[in-house]
């Protein structure tokens, strides 16, 4: 989650680059306070509402890194960050796919139960922008009904069993999906080796039909 706090690691990395930064404005003969103030008065102005890194979160990394880098020349860091809106948004992204569900359909949806004025081709940015995790995973259950009631009439219909993989394996969050609604884990079978006789022959005994 992008709330919970700082690492040990992590403040120790940045304890060590706004040291590094704050001895290259030394070098460079700017007036600066002290280090600890200095710092203090950099993690304020990156993050916009703490100066300390035990009260700063997940989502303040990035972003106090980058401050103390650009001292530095170093190149800025990407924000990897997996929200619970990604985490939503994604699940039902999957579900859409796995189900062959339209973004029109989705966004038709959105405008009955959120009162969204959407069309199929922003429908996501507007969730984005105006919806909260929960209606993500409301709308996740619509679709996921939707499209069970669509394969079991199919299933009805040709006797076919329809099997509901991962429909994007490239876009699985960090740890994957375990934790997350109608995840299991699924152990991958192995076929065990058969028992081989003193002979070679494989331990399965065929009883004979008329035994004498």
């Amino acid at each position: 989650m992008s709330n919970k706090p700082l690492t040990n690691k992590q403040k120790a990395v940045l304890a060590q680059l706004a040291s590094q930064a704050y001895k290259q404005l030394q070098a460079y003969g700017c007036p600066v306070p002290f280090l600890e103030e200095w710092r203090h008065d950099e993690t304020w102005k990156a993050t916009g509402h703490t100066d300390s890194f035990t009260r700063a979160t997940q989502k303040d990394y990035t972003l106090i890194y980058n401050r103390f880098a650009t001292y530095l020349g170093y190149e800025a860091i990407r924000d990897n960050t997996y929200t619970e809106m990604d985490k939503e948004l994604h699940l039902l992204r999957d579900s859409m796919q796995r189900f062959e569900t339209g973004p029109d359909y989705l966004a038709e949806v959105v405008r009955d139960q959120l009162h969204l004025s959407c069309t199929g081709k922003n429908v996501y940015d507007q969730l984005r922008k105006y919806a909260k995790p929960e209606h993500i995973r409301h709308l996740n259950y619509t679709v996921i009904n939707r499209g069970r009631a669509a394969a079991r009439k199919m299933a009805d219909e040709t006797g076919v069993e329809t099997y509901e993989p991962h429909a994007l394996p490239g876009t699985l969050p960090p740890g994957g999906l375990a934790d997350h609604m109608g995840a299991v884990r699924v152990p991958r079978a192995t076929p065990a080796p058969e028992p081989k006789t003193a002979r070679g022959w494989s331990g399965t005994v065929i009883e004979d039909e008329f035994p004498l």
